[in-house]
């Protein structure tokens, strides 16, 4: 399947020279190891219609994008031991990252670094299927970001380091037990919100801000249930 793959974007890579940059997978089967580069500006990586789509188990994903408007949507339906990481260099940058799209997912690693203007993520794991073992790791630097992040996962942690002003942070965090988030701010007038849901009784919903900003705001729910 790793042969397979690079096949694909060898055959991508004369139209990615072109004016939009466009790159379309629909991958299943085990073991993968992608990696791609798209440097200019209207960079597409699947579009919310016709979605990037992975499944499988041992799979791993290294995507860098540096430029203006690109745009990222994949879906991993069904996978155990995933690895990802999703770099973005420029402004407008809008991706849509679901995990567990028509399975059961274990163990998913998944890193997003920003680095730029007006960058928006939706993240989401668990939400049609049952799903263990989940790690996100965000590092933000830049203004005017949105993140919006739902990990439906016994076993859910989060590591944040935020730098910059303007940014809208919105996580969810439910599932059985042992949620975690370790988060790092700097910068004003942030927006972070953070609901964090235990149903099962004598198990930790852990947060731990360090934050040195102003006028910011910062919202905080933890519950048994219902948050």
């Amino acid at each position: 399947m790793k042969n397979l793959i690079k096949i694909l974007l060898l055959c991508f890579i004369p139209f990615a020279n072109t004016a939009d940059n466009l790159i379309y997978i629909t991958q299943s089967g085990t073991g993968l190891d992608l990696s791609i580069d798209q440097i200019g500006n209207s960079n597409t990586f699947g579009t919310s219609q016709t979605r990037v789509t992975f499944g499988g188990n041992s799979l791993t994903g290294d995507w860098d994008f540096t430029g203006d408007s690109n745009t990222l949507a994949a879906s991993i339906l069904q996978a155990a031991s995933t690895s990802w990481t999703y770099n973005v260099t420029g402004d407008s940058n809008q991706g849509t990252f679901a995990v567990g799209g028509t399975g059961d997912v274990a163990n998913t690693d998944f890193d997003y670094a920003a680095t730029g203007d007006s960058n928006i993520l939706s993240f989401t794991q668990g939400a049609a299927a049952t799903a263990t073992g989940g790690n996100q790791d965000f590092a933000i630097t830049g203004s005017s970001n949105n993140i919006n992040a739902t990990c439906e996962v016994v076993g859910c942690i989060n590591n944040w380091s935020i730098t910059g002003s303007s940014n809208d942070i919105d996580t969810t965090q439910t599932g059985n037990a042992d949620h975690s988030i370790t988060a790092t701010i700097t910068g004003s007038t942030n927006d972070i919100d953070v609901d964090q849901t235990s149903s099962v009784g004598e198990t930790s919903d852990i947060l731990v801000i360090t934050a040195t900003t102003s006028n910011g705001t910062i919202d905080i729910d933890q519950c048994s249930s219902g948050c």
